[in-house]
């Protein structure tokens, strides 16, 4: 056995480890390298293995550090399977073509600016129907469930708490009469998350490969964040200006909207406008809600008593660009609103989340940001509004 690391080590994103055994090989996700525009350049490089000779990848979970080079994986010669939960392969669908799409107009956006200077025209990293054929790749499991990667390598997938369908790999190898055991974390989530179960706890393993993003520091409790959050919607509505929330369009934007469902009470949520301003997280959504089974006890005694979305009376799906830019110019809100925008390491760095920031009602002093979540390192802060802001 052989363990080598092309990513997320000595760093946070491009998660990529190569397990080879008995004359295969093996990827443990496949993930976008993300933060600085130098780093995200590292994409287009080589990768350090043969894509054509690689037989089989285990995904952990969908987000685009951990899934995001699978395109460009196909793109390069691979031809076998990519095995992962079945809601990983459903957020991955949704994530993989809209960084296909991004990537796409990202690139013609610098191809204009290359013209005007008769520069050399670049391409993107890979287009939609790399995405397309990556997912058409992906062979669902359940966890608990044992399948065979390889003659010599068997997986399971455990809960890890991250977002739906995340996944603790057990590899299993057998070489020769030694039996060993490698477990891989993926993203962990906290406990107490909403929505979905606690990290799984394992035992017996002969060696542990573990993410350590938040390795440094502590959390704080779910209930202090929670607290925090109430008094920022009572102060706004108190003083009648908006929150902007930019958040993780998976994972994270779900969090939230359940969070505001659970508190419409306490927080006096039925006189607000409620916008999720993402159509990847309202895609998303969508998918969790096809998930009952993998639920906490607290979702799934809520899922029972209501049989379709929105949890939320006052809730907008904003699901095009001129919806957002109509809500977002309006002057005849009358109340408060809260708009979860696509975000990820990049923070605010898309235009996305940008125009929200820009917006008439969030320039005024009594608007507030609370920017949930991390900062890659070496992203730029995100555009400044007169407003307040905090991080949660």
């Amino acid at each position: 056995m052989q363990l080598e690391f092309f990513g997320a080590a000595g760093e946070v994103t491009g998660s990529c480890h190569v397990l080879r055994v008995g004359g295969q090989t093996i990827l443990l996700d496949c993930g976008l390298i993300q933060g600085s525009y130098k780093n995200e350049l590292r994409n287009r490089d080589a990768f350090p293995f043969d894509a054509t000779e690689v037989d089989a990848v285990v995904l952990s979970h969908a987000h685009l550090d951990h899934s995001g080079r699978l395109p460009l994986l196909v793109k390069r010669g691979f031809r076998g399977p990519i095995h992962a939960h079945f809601a990983t392969r459903d957020l991955a669908r949704v994530l993989l073509g809209d960084a296909a799409a991004l990537g796409e107009r990202d690139a013609e956006r610098e191809n204009r600016r290359r013209r005007r200077h008769r520069k050399p025209l670049i391409e993107p990293l890979y287009d939609g129907g790399d995405a397309e054929a990556a997912v058409r790749q992906i062979r669902g499991h359940r966890y608990h469930e044992a399948f065979e990667v390889t003659p010599e390598v068997t997986v399971r997938f455990f809960a890890a708490g991250h977002i739906m369908g995340s996944c603790i790999v057990e590899v299993t190898i057998r070489e020769g009469d030694t039996k060993r055991k490698l477990l891989f974390s993926g993203d962990l989530g906290q406990y107490d998350t909403p929505i979905l179960r606690d990290p799984e706890a394992l035992q017996g393993v002969d060696a542990l490969l573990m993410e350590s993003t938040y390795g440094g520091r502590k959390h704080r409790s779910r209930d202090e964040t929670i607290d925090e959050l109430g008094d920022i919607l009572r102060a706004a509505e108190r003083d009648g200006g908006n929150v902007l929330i930019p958040a993780f369009a998976i994972g994270r934007s779900q969090e939230l909207i359940y969070e505001l469902a659970m508190h419409v009470d306490a927080w006096n949520l039925a006189a607000w406008r409620v916008f999720l301003d993402s159509p990847m997280a309202i895609e998303a959504a969508e998918i969790y809600w096809d998930y009952p089974h993998l639920y906490d006890d607290e979702a799934t005694q809520l899922r029972k008593k209501v049989h379709e979305m929105p949890l939320l009376d006052r809730l907008h799906l904003t699901r095009t660009p001129a919806e957002s830019r109509v809500r977002q110019e309006s002057r005849r809100w009358s109340r408060p609103h809260r708009d979860s925008s696509r975000d990820g390491p990049r923070g605010c760095e898309h235009p996305h989340p940008r125009r929200p920031l820009r917006a008439r009602r969030c320039r005024r002093p009594v608007a507030m940001v609370w920017r949930v979540g991390q900062r890659a390192t070496g992203v730029a802060r995100p555009w400044r509004a007169p407003g307040r802001r905090r991080t949660g």
